[in-house]
């Protein structure tokens, strides 16, 4: 006895939200999935709704790059509400709080 197959149910999608196809391959998007080398989850931010394909890779190569740096363990001594108001800022801007001192502190030592 044959069964019927359900039809895939459409997807609605939030406004100004759209679907596009991957750029990369199967075996590409396999192969980022499955790369070792990346110890932290990093965050890379959403691009500008006028950025081109080229920028995109370009932004997401910058990034996968800099989270390859070598890093090192610091420990210091901060206030509590020193870090926990960093990291309520952190969770609104919906990044890990080590992550955001990091960006802070990448943006103090190149001013």
């Amino acid at each position: 006895m044959k069964m019927k197959r359900k039809k895939p149910e459409k997807v609605k999608l939030p406004k100004g939200f759209k679907l596009v196809d991957d750029f990369l391959s199967k075996e590409e998007i396999e192969a980022l999935e499955n790369d070792t080398t990346m110890r932290d989850p990093i965050i890379i931010t959403g691009g500008h709704e006028s950025e081109t394909i080229e920028e995109s890779i370009a932004r997401i190569s910058r990034a996968i790059a800099e989270a390859k740096e070598e890093k090192k363990m610091y420990s210091i001594r901060l206030k509590v509400k020193t870090v926990d108001a960093i990291k309520r800022k952190a969770a609104a801007a919906g990044i890990p709080y080590q992550t955001y001192v990091n960006v802070l502190l990448d943006n103090a030592a190149s001013a």
